[in-house]
C-alpha cells in the first residue's frame, strides 16, 4: 500500500454530506421518484387495460387472462403509491426548509 497515507484521507465531520444541498435544486427534483412510480404505475395499468380489451374482443392472440389482471392491479397499486408519495415528499421538503431556516 504505498502512496496511501492518512493526511490523504479526508477528515470526519457533520458538516460533510453524501449528497449535494438541495436548496439549489428546482422545486421537482425531490419528487422525481414520486413521479417515476406514478407515470409507471399508470402506464402498467394501461397495458393491462388493453390486454382485456384485446381478450375480450379476440383480435389477437394475448397472454392469458391473469396476465392482464396482474398488470392492471400492478398499476394501480403503483399509480395509487405514486399519488400518495408525492404530497409526503412535498410535506418533507417543506419541512426541511423550515428545519433549515431555523
Amino acid at each position: 500500500m504505498e502512496g496511501f497515507e492518512e493526511d490523504s484521507l479526508p477528515e470526519a465531520s457533520g458538516s460533510q454530506r453524501l449528497f449535494p444541498d438541495p436548496s439549489g435544486a428546482s422545486g421537482w427534483a425531490p419528487l422525481h421518484r414520486g413521479i417515476i412510480v406514478l407515470v409507471m404505475g399508470f402506464l402498467m395499468c394501461a397495458v393491462g387495460g388493453l390486454l382485456f380489451l384485446l381478450l375480450s374482443l379476440v383480435v389477437t392472440e394475448a397472454p392469458p387472462r391473469p396476465v392482464a389482471s396482474a398488470c392492471l392491479s400492478l398499476g394501480l397499486l403503483l399509480g395509487l403509491m405514486g399519488l400518495v408519495w408525492i404530497p409526503v415528499l412535498k410535506e418533507k421538503q417543506r419541512r426541511k426548509g423550515y428545519c433549515q431556516a431555523a
